[in-house]
């Protein structure tokens, strides 16, 4: 999309740069008001064409609606998606709310939804491709496609409206996995086909009449033209298709055209078209919102909410003064929209009535564009460093006479005013604990407006960012001072937006005696990881819970369930989730069981397989039997080797950590690697000195050991932290396991755990999630990496039974970044992930 903004950027500035925006206003009343009303008439008998869209889609889902209710659906929805970009999404959201208001069910919307979108693609699909077989040439220069792949589209887009026509006339409903669609009657289609094409030609009619009469294409040549321009701005999904229509514009009808007229004319219709709609409809949006009072859900609202669904923290509901459909969404949309417009126009080139360079204007755009990203996430640095910018770009405007730049920004910077509720995550702008980044960032952007608006420079070129940056009329110096200011920005704004951190982590002996307390009561082994000195701890109110976690890019990452008294847990994690969602971060459960399954769901997270535990039921264990002989042998043979095991206290450990330290760095030594500690122990005397502790001796000397846990109730055993001698033979730790099972057994525990085989019986049907088929694919082709195979294949051999682990975190596209933050963690860096 960026590529497509510098091309448009630079065709329209290459284009229009000998024009004088300073007489722009005298051209516009130059226009006449008859042909004003003309494109006004127009405009009106567009948007009215498109509410018999949703009056086909109503009958089409057999729900019908008096007019005054599916127009307004309707217009807000078309009018807010054609200003804000993803205009899809933005229709399809704002048709969805309205609707709700008039208790159209989900299931009905998502049909007149979809419905919408093949209407207006039927309509587009006609003139596009029309256009497309009637003059391949300019349509290829246009959208910088082949001749021959014109054609061939073309006939594609002419053939699948015809193929549809046919299936609405004698097909079957196409079924996808679950879900049904009818086809429409064939009068309905044909009725579609129809609507459509005559709501884009009434739409080319409104620019149509704005354009210089003189030598100006027949109208449904241009129509052509128009439709294949708007289609190009559509696919991108600028704002708009702000610039990229346009420049589209210009490569097909730009030869029978002035291009001071099409500028005028361009100008003209962004107004009719755009802007008023865009006024009219937010007018009546707010006042639906008003008669609907739906500005706060009320307590009935909470009550009506999914079984399930994540309740939304009450520090991120808007004012009652703020319409509901106003969210952060919405309005980091807008903040998108005119960042956007300001990093792609700038200021236009020529001679302007604002007094700032159109680099100066396009840096400040870019810097609303990442502070939209910002709004997106609810950040209150995001609100207050967007309220700044958009309050400096109005101020500016407005004192150098720009009014539309200033109107808009000056819109959207009130809007954001009352909804600052909404922004409640992370901390306000504060004194940076390292200055060096504000001030480096700073300094790049200070360098590049001073070389633009002070430096007196006549090389300096007054082009938009995207074009200047492209544009051949730019020196060394001046391209430098671009990159120093995008640089800067970038910079700024990526430290501003930063997740919040939860602070230094301090040691407290009251917090450590708390934990040893609840680990002491606690009913699953791993619970010990407490101790590993790089926890941070979440205390449940009654202080007889608690979750362990670390944090890792915007990740908290929990190891393992709550731990404690099972009926906090509840309260427990949504306390958590809630610090988490105040600190803009991801809650993320690691290597938790499916006893709590429900909780996490319950909470809006969800469940990917991670792996499979083995545990080793010890009631049935014996070493008697064919199953168990791989296990005698190399018991027997170590034995004849020398070996010998001996189990030691707690107590006792201290005078071996010495021999024991030996062995570990060996162990380490030989991987080429570093501790690991967020989901295992570390080698740290004070921790190993904890736990009972199992030692392999040959002739007196140890060549391998293992920590062990316990839990509180006295049923399961879990080896923890396991090290070796590179050079001792290569069944010892086959017996060290051997002999650990058979001593849980003889002290009257009922279960062993072997651990997890990490990516262990992960799905590779086609049932599985995206998650599953990554992970298959890395079990299958990632033994480079890691042993997956080997290691489970080992574990087998105790016949264990396999429990199911899972990561609980967000699902969507956060996954992959929560599975990479997590895999950092665990794996002690990125160092450690590479090597293992």
């Amino acid at each position: 999309m960026v590529g497509l903004l510098a091309a448009a950027a630079t065709l329209l500035h290459r284009t229009l740069r000998h024009y004088s925006w300073a007489e722009l206003g005298g051209d516009l009343v130059a226009l006449g008001p008859g042909v004003a009303l003309a494109a006004l008439a127009a405009t009106a008998v567009s948007y009215l064409t498109m509410t018999g869209y949703d009056a086909l889609a109503l009958r089409y889902v057999e729900h019908p609606l008096p007019y005054r209710r599916y127009g307004l659906a309707s217009f807000v929805a078309t009018a807010f998606g054609n200003n804000l970009g993803a205009s899809a999404v933005v229709g399809a959201a704002l048709r969805a709310r309205v609707y709700s208001g008039w208790q159209v069910p989900g299931f009905a919307i998502t049909r007149i939804i979809g419905f919408n979108v093949v209407t207006l693609a039927l309509g587009a699909a006609v003139l596009v491709g029309s256009g497309m077989l009637h003059d391949p040439a300019r349509a290829g220069e246009a959208l910088h496609l082949p001749g021959a792949v014109v054609l061939v589209v073309g006939s594609l887009l002419l053939a699948s409206v015809v193929a549809y026509l046919l299936w609405a006339c004698a097909g079957r409903p196409i079924s996808v996995r679950d879900r049904r669609i009818d086809r429409p009657s064939p009068r309905l289609a044909a009725a579609q086909v129809v609507l459509s094409t005559f709501e884009w030609l009434t739409m080319a009619a409104a620019l149509y009449v704005l354009l210089p009469a003189g030598g100006r294409l027949p109208f449904l040549l241009f129509a052509v033209a128009f439709s294949i321009a708007t289609v190009a701005g559509l696919v991108t999904n600028v704002p708009g298709g702000l610039g990229v229509f346009e420049a589209t514009l210009v490569v097909m009808i730009g030869s029978t055209t002035s291009p001071a007229g099409l500028a005028v004319a361009l100008v003209a219709y962004r107004l009719c078209y755009f802007v008023l709609p865009l006024l009219l409809a937010a007018v009546l949006l707010v006042a639906n919102e008003a008669r609907r009072g739906a500005a706060v859900p009320g307590p009935a609202a909470a009550q009506a909410a999914p079984a399930g669904s994540a309740p939304e923290p009450a520090a991120s509901r808007a004012p009652a003064r703020l319409p509901s459909v106003l969210t952060p969404h919405v309005l980091a949309l807008g903040a998108a929209g005119v960042g956007v417009f300001m990093l792609v126009v700038g200021d236009l080139p020529g001679r302007r009535a604002l007094d700032v360079s159109a680099l100066t204007i396009s840096l400040a755009g870019f810097a609303t564009l990442l502070m939209a990203r910002g709004l997106h996430r609810r950040l209150r640095r995001a609100w207050a460093g967007t309220l700044a910018l958009l309050a400096g770009v109005t101020v500016v405007a407005a004192a150098h006479g720009d009014a539309v730049l200033s109107a808009v920004t000056a819109v959207l910077a009130l809007l954001l005013v009352p909804a600052r509720p909404a922004f409640y995550r992370g901390a306000s702008l504060a004194r940076p604990r390292n200055p060096l980044w504000p001030l480096t960032a700073a300094a790049l952007v200070g360098v590049a407006v001073w070389w633009q608006e002070f430096s007196g420079s006549c090389g300096a070129v007054d082009a938009p960012l995207l074009a200047a940056s492209v544009s051949g009329d730019a020196s060394g110096v001046d391209r430098l001072a671009m990159a120093a200011g995008a640089l800067g920005v970038l910079i700024g704004g990526f430290r501003l937006l930063r997740p919040a951190s939860p602070g230094p982590q301090v040691d407290c002996e009251d917090e450590r005696a708390l934990v040893e307390d609840i680990v002491a009561r606690s009913g699953r082994a791993t619970s010990q990881l407490a101790f590993t000195g790089d926890k941070r701890f979440h205390f449940g109110p009654g202080g007889t819970s608690f979750l362990m976690y670390q944090v890792e890019g915007r990740s908290w990452v929990v190891m393992g369930d709550p731990v404690g008294d099972p009926d906090d847990f509840r309260e427990l994690v949504t306390s958590f989730i809630e610090e988490v969602d105040r600190h803009g971060g991801r809650p993320v459960f690691y290597n938790v069981l499916p006893d709590h399954a429900d909780l996490y769901r319950g909470c809006g997270l969800t469940l990917a397989k991670l792996g499979e535990e083995a545990v080793v039921p010890l009631a049935e264990f014996t070493l008697s039997g064919k199953a168990r002989l791989n296990l005698r042998t190399c018991r027997n043979k170590s034995q004849r080797l020398g070996l010998a095991v001996e189990f030691v206290a707690p107590e006792d450990v201290a005078p071996l950590l010495p021999a024991l330290r030996e062995v570990s760095e060996a162990w380490l030594a030989h991987r080429n690697g570093k501790e690991k500690r967020f989901s295992l122990g570390a080698f740290d005397e004070e921790y190993v000195s904890r736990f009972p502790l199992v030692v392999v001796r040959e002739e007196e000397r140890i060549i391998a050991f293992a920590t062990l846990w316990s839990c509180a109730d006295g049923r399961q055993v879990q080896v923890d932290l396991m090290r070796r001698l590179p050079d001792g033979p290569n069944t010892v730790m086959t017996y060290l396991f051997v002999e650990c099972i058979l001593w849980a057994k003889e002290n009257g525990f009922s279960s062993f755990s072997l651990g997890m085989a990490p990516l262990s019986g992960l799905r590779s049907d086609g049932t599985g999630s995206f998650w599953d088929r990554v992970g298959h694919l890395l079990w299958t082709h990632g033994e480079q990496f890691y042993n997956f195979k080997g290691l489970r294949k080992f574990k087998q051999g105790f016949n264990p039974d396999w429990q199911t682990c899972y990561v609980a975190a967000p699902g969507g596209l956060a996954l992959p970044n929560v599975m990479v933050n997590v895999a950092t963690l665990v794996g002690g860096g990125v160092r450690g992930v590479v090597r293992g």
